[in-house]
C-alpha cells in the first residue's frame, strides 16, 4: 500500500480557486497510472544488463539521471551482484539471487538487454533560397544513430509488467558520440514515459441551482474545502432530500480523494434528480477510485 503521505499526494492537489461560470466547478490534480502500471512501487532496481558494456553503463546512468529529474522513481544499480533472471512469457524466474538482499515488495526489478547501439555517417542535400529567390543546394554531413534495447520490469512475485519490451530510437549529431547519446537518451525517455504515472487536471462540476448553498460554495472557492464539507454536511442533515446538496457534498468529498464516500452520495443524488451531469461526475469519480486502487497495489 502507498504510504499515507504518498497517498495524500496522489489524491489531493486541490486548486485554491473555483472556476465560476454558468456551472461552477472545482479543479483538482489527480495522479493517473501510466500505460504500464507498476502499482505503488517507486524503486527501480537494475539487476541485470546484457550487451555492449558501454551501452549498458550509459543506459543505467541515464535512467538514474532522468528518474532523479522526474522526481517519481529512484533507481539503484545492482548489476555487479551477479543476479541472473530468466524471462518466460509474463513471468520472471530468479536463476541466481546474487550476493545482495532479496527484492522487496516496493521494488521493481529491471533487466536491460542492448540489441543495437551504433551510428553511421550520412549526407543530405538542403535546398535554400537566396535573396533573389534562386534555389541553392548545400550538402550537410551528420551522424545518425539507432539504439535498440529490450526491457523487462518485474515485481517480487515474478510478474513481468514489461516482458522483453523492445524500445528503438534514433538520434542525430555532428559526431558519432553525440548521435548515440541523443538516441540513448530518447530511449530512456520512452521507457520512463511508459511507466511513470502522470498528474492531470480534472474539473468536477458543482450544482449551483440552489442559491442557499452559494455561501458554502464560496467557502470552497476561497480554498477552505474541509470547512465547506462540514457546512455542506450540516446542510444535508437539514435537507436530506435535497439532490443538489447531496451532489455538492459528493463533489467536495471527491475533490479531496474520499472516493467511496463520494460515490455513495452521487448515487443518492442521482436517485432524486435526473440531471445528466450527476451521472457523468459519478462515472469520473469511479475512474479516479480505480486509478487510486491501481496505484496502491
Amino acid at each position: 500500500m502507498l504510504r499515507s503521505r504518498s497517498l495524500r499526494h496522489v489524491v489531493l492537489a486541490l486548486a485554491a480557486s473555483l472556476v465560476v461560470g454558468c456551472a461552477p466547478s472545482l479543479k483538482v490534480n489527480v495522479l493517473q497510472p501510466a500505460r504500464v502500471n507498476l502499482g505503488a512501487a517507486k524503486q527501480l532496481t537494475v539487476v541485470q544488463t546484457e550487451g555492449r558494456k558501454g551501452a549498458r553503463d550509459f543506459l543505467v546512468d541515464e535512467l538514474t539521471r532522468q528518474s532523479r529529474a522526474g522526481g517519481y522513481f529512484q533507481v539503484s544499480d545492482r548489476t555487479d551482484e551477479g543476479i541472473v533472471v530468466k524471462v518466460a512469457g509474463r513471468s520472471v524466474q530468479i536463476i541466481n539471487a546474487g550476493t545482495g538482499p532479496a527484492q522487496t515488495q516496493d521494488e521493481i526489478g529491471i533487466r536491460i538487454d542492448v540489441n543495437d547501439w551504433d551510428a553511421e555517417k550520412k549526407t543530405e542535400i538542403i535546398k535554400d533560397k537566396d535573396s533573389k529567390g534562386n534555389v541553392t543546394e548545400r550538402e550537410v554531413k551528420f551522424y545518425e544513430a539507432k539504439t535498440v534495447a529490450s526491457v523487462t520490469a518485474f515485481n517480487t512475485a515474478g510478474k513481468a509488467m514489461l516482458a522483453e519490451q523492445e524500445y528503438e530510437t534514433v538520434g542525430r549529431g555532428e559526431d558519432k558520440d553525440e548521435a548515440i547519446t541523443n538516441a540513448g537518451r530518447a530511449l530512456v525517455s520512452q521507457l520512463l514515459y511508459d511507466i511513470t504515472p502522470k498528474y492531470v487536471t480534472k474539473s468536477i462540476r458543482l450544482d449551483g441551482d440552489d442559491k442557499a448553498q452559494e455561501p458554502i460554495i464560496d467557502v470552497a472557492r476561497e480554498g477552505n474545502v474541509p470547512r465547506a464539507i462540514t457546512e455542506m454536511e450540516a446542510y444535508v442533515q437539514s435537507n436530506p432530500q435535497n439532490a443538489a446538496a447531496l451532489y455538492n457534498l459528493a463533489v467536495l468529498l471527491d475533490a479531496t480523494g474520499k472516493y467511496p464516500e463520494a460515490l455513495e452520495l452521487y448515487t443518492k443524488a442521482i436517485s432524486l434528480s435526473s440531471k445528466d451531469f450527476y451521472v457523468d461526475m459519478k462515472a469520473e469519480c469511479a475512474k479516479r477510485l480505480a486509478d487510486q486502487q491501481a496505484l496502491s497495489q
